[in-house]
């Protein structure tokens, strides 16, 4: 029998910074909805499943500013000992930010690292993650 192989290319057009935090999701999400004046609402587990690992639910939280039509993403990158993107593993959350530009996004990596319970951000190239489509929703 023949295989047939679908092969897909997707728009990446968002940009991606990894947050490090011992916090749990709410509290994180709390911190930043405090920081940036922004409303993170906590919406369904994003769920994963494979052979190897069972089915894996990731937290995620959305927030959409219809004034300046932008989307912004909180997601959790573990669950149990797996990981949403398995190449960025000091990564335990990552903000996926849509129509931001990069001085933007350099401030709010800068408002991030102040937060007391995030212990560092970091800018991530999406294109450079192999594992990038989990970050498609």
């Amino acid at each position: 029998m023949s295989k047939i192989k679908f092969l897909a290319d997707f728009e990446y057009d968002f940009q991606l910074i990894g947050i490090s935090s011992h916090a749990k999701d709410y509290r994180l999400s709390w911190e930043i909805n405090k920081r940036f004046g922004i409303k993170l609402i906590k919406e369904e587990e994003v769920v994963f499943s494979s052979k190897k690992a069972g089915n894996r639910e990731f937290s995620m939280y959305f927030y959409q500013d219809d004034l300046e039509e932008r989307d912004v993403r909180l997601i959790g990158n573990k669950s149990g000992g797996s990981f949403l993107v398995p190449e960025k593993k000091a990564a335990d959350f990552f903000l996926i930010l849509y129509d931001y530009n990069s001085l933007e996004i350099g401030e709010m990596m800068r408002e991030i690292r102040k937060i007391n319970v995030v212990l560092t951000a970091f800018e991530l190239d999406v294109n450079t993650l192999k594992s990038k489509e989990n970050l498609l929703f």
